[in-house]
C-alpha cells in the first residue's frame, strides 16, 4: 500500500448525529494533536501537547486528563502504534467474528500496562482495524472504521461511527479533506485555559435540603428557580417549563442516562445563570422533563451539574445550611483530602466497602441514598455482600425507576473517614446510570450530609470535615424500617 508515517497531517469532514449535522477538524504534528467538533451550537475540543491531554466539552469546561480517559488513550495509542505486536503478553486472541456490516474479523483483547482494556476487531482480509470497543458507563462504546484510503502514503478511514449500542445516538464522521506534510501553525496547539467563576472572594448562598437533597436558588432574566446541586450530573439541566418561560428552543435531542436511558428534548443556550451574586460561566443546558423525579410537592426547575463543579470550588455545610462558592483552590483546606478522578465529568473516588472490598464510587450529591452498589461491584467482589432475601426498593431518576434490594453494609471507608451500618441499595438493573461498569457504586448525600464537604474538582480533590451533626452509624439499630430514613431519590442527568 506504500504507507509512510507523515510528519504532519490535517483532516476535516462532516459529523451527523441526532438529526443534526456539523463538522470536525483534526491536526497532528509529531506528538501534538488536536480535534475540534461542532454540532449545532455545541463545540468540543480534544488537545494533546506531548504527554498532556486536555478536553473542552460542549459546556465549555476544560479539564486536563489524568484518570480513566487517560487510560483509554494509553490503549488507543498502543493499538495505533502497533506496539501490541511487540508485546504479545498484552494481547489475547478471542477468535473470529462477523461485524454487523458483514465484514469478517479476528477479535483481540488488548490491555497494556496502565491502559483500559479494549477489544479490537482486525479485518480478516486486510488486517486493518475495523472496530475498537471499550466499556463506558453501562455498555461497550464501539468505534467502527470503514472506507480506508491512502493519501500521499497516509492511511485514513474515511468513515467512523461511534455508538453505545443505541443507534438513535450514533455519531457518524465522514472525511472530506486530507492534507499531508504541510506546515501547521504552532498556535493550533496552544494550551487550553479553563473558565472559572469571576469572584474576588468566596460567596455564601443559602442551601435548602428537600427530600434529602441540596437545593439553591438560581436566577435567569430576573426569574428565580429552584435548582438541585448535583455532582452526579455531567451537565446542567432545565425543565421544559423553564425553557418555555425563557423563550428557549432546544437544539437536537440528546441521550440522558438516568434510571433508564431516555432522550431529552435537546440542548439550549441559556441566559446568564446567577447563583447569588455570581454569574456562572456555562450557558449550555439539557432540556429534560424533571416533573416526575422528586416525590411530593417539591418543584424541580433545574440541575447544576459538572459545569458548576468544574468552574468553582464548592463547600456544602449541612450545619449552617449554606453553599460556599469560590474560585478553584481559593478556600483553605478543611478536613481530610480524597483524590478525585474527573476524566468523565464526574467526581469518582476510591473507597473500601466492608473493610476489604476496594472499589471506585461516584460521589453524587444528587442522590439522597447513603450508598448504592452496582452489579459490577458484586461481580468483582463475590461473596462480600449478603443480600439474598432482602426487600425490594425502588430508585427513582431520569427515565423512571429501577429495581433494587435494600440492605445494610457493615462499613464504608472514604479516605480516613470510617462509617458503619450504611443503608445501601443493591442495584439490579443492567442499564442506566445506576448500572455503570466503570464504578462499583454511588455514595450519595445521605452519607455526605455527615460532613462539611468541599469539592475542588479543578484540582481533583474532595475534602471531608466531620459536621456538628456527624453520626458514623456505629450504634444504629439494623432494622428494615431504618432503611427508609432517606427516601431513595437518586438522580443523574447524563451528559449535556
Amino acid at each position: 500500500m506504500h504507507l509512510t508515517a507523515p510528519k504532519t497531517h490535517e483532516t476535516s469532514g462532516t459529523i451527523s448525529a441526532v438529526g443534526l449535522t456539523g463538522s470536525f477538524h483534526e491536526w497532528q504534528d509529531g506528538g501534538n494533536e488536536r480535534r475540534d467538533e461542532r454540532l449545532g451550537f455545541r463545540t468540543q475540543r480534544e488537545l494533546r501537547v506531548g504527554d498532556t491531554l486536555w478536553i473542552k466539552n460542549a459546556s465549555g469546561q476544560i479539564r486536563q486528563i489524568h484518570g480513566i480517559v487517560a487510560a483509554r488513550e494509553i490503549t488507543d495509542n498502543f493499538i495505533d502504534s502497533e506496539a501490541f505486536v511487540k508485546h504479545p503478553e498484552d494481547a489475547k486472541l478471542l477468535g473470529p467474528a462477523t461485524l454487523p456490516d458483514g465484514r469478517a474479523v479476528y477479535r483481540v483483547a488488548i490491555s497494556p500496562p496502565h491502559g483500559q482494556p479494549f477489544v479490537v476487531s482486525f479485518d480478516a482480509s486486510t488486517w486493518l482495524v475495523d472496530q475498537k470497543s471499550y466499556v463506558d458507563h453501562d455498555s461497550p462504546q464501539v468505534v467502527t472504521y470503514n472506507d480506508y484510503r491512502v493519501v500521499n502514503g497516509f492511511l485514513v478511514p474515511y468513515t467512523e461511527i461511534d455508538s453505545n449500542g443505541d443507534t438513535r445516538f450514533d455519531v457518524v464522521s465522514k472525511v472530506t479533506s486530507v492534507s499531508v506534510n504541510e506546515p501547521i501553525a504552532a498556535s493550533i496547539f496552544a494550551p487550553l485555559t479553563a473558565a472559572v467563576v469571576d469572584v474576588a472572594a468566596p460567596v455564601i448562598v443559602p442551601m435548602t435540603i428537600q427530600n434529602g437533597l441540596p437545593f439553591v436558588k438560581v436566577t435567569m432574566r430576573g426569574r428565580t428557580y429552584n435548582f438541585l446541586v448535583d455532582s452526579g450530573s455531567q451537565g446542567n439541566v432545565i425543565d421544559p417549563r423553564v425553557a418555555t418561560e425563557l423563550g428557549l428552543h432546544p437544539d437536537g435531542p440528546l441521550e440522558v442516562r438516568g434510571a433508564e436511558r431516555v432522550s431529552s428534548l435537546g440542548v439550549v443556550e441559556t441566559p446568564v445563570m446567577h447563583l447569588g451574586t455570581i454569574a456562572l460561566p456555562s450557558r449550555i443546558a439539557t432540556v429534560l422533563d424533571l416533573s416526575s423525579i422528586l416525590s411530593g410537592s417539591i418543584r424541580l426547575d433545574g440541575v447544576l451539574g459538572y459545569p458548576l463543579f468544574a468552574a468553582a470550588e464548592l463547600r456544602f455545610d449541612p450545619d449552617a445550611k449554606t453553599l460556599t462558592v469560590a474560585k478553584p483552590g481559593a478556600l483553605a483546606p478543611l478536613g481530610s483530602k480524597l483524590d478525585v478522578d474527573t476524566d468523565r465529568e464526574l467526581a469518582e473516588i476510591h473507597a473500601i466497602v466492608d473493610r476489604t472490598a476496594k472499589t471506585t464510587l461516584l460521589v453524587d450529591t444528587g442522590n439522597s441514598n447513603e450508598l448504592l452498589l452496582y452489579q459490577s461491584f458484586l461481580d468483582e467482589h463475590k461473596g462480600v455482600i449478603e443480600y439474598v432475601g432482602s426487600r425490594y426498593v425502588s430508585n427513582r431518576g431520569a427515565g423512571g425507576s429501577t429495581a433494587a434490594l435494600g440492605i445494610f453494609v457493615d462499613s464504608l471507608q472514604l479516605g480516613d473517614q470510617q462509617l458503619y451500618n450504611r443503608y445501601t441499595n443493591i442495584i439490579l438493573s443492567s442499564r442506566g446510570a445506576f448500572a455503570d461498569r466503570n464504578d462499583g457504586g454511588n455514595v450519595g448525600y445521605g452519607t455526605l450530609r455527615n460532613f462539611i464537604a468541599t469539592f475542588d474538582l479543578a484540582d481533583r480533590a474532595l475534602y471531608l470535615q466531620k459536621a456538628a451533626s456527624f453520626d458514623d452509624g456505629r450504634f444504629r439499630p439494623r432494622t428494615e424500617q431504618n432503611t427508609r430514613v432517606w427516601p431513595p431519590e437518586p438522580f443523574s442527568a447524563g451528559p449535556p
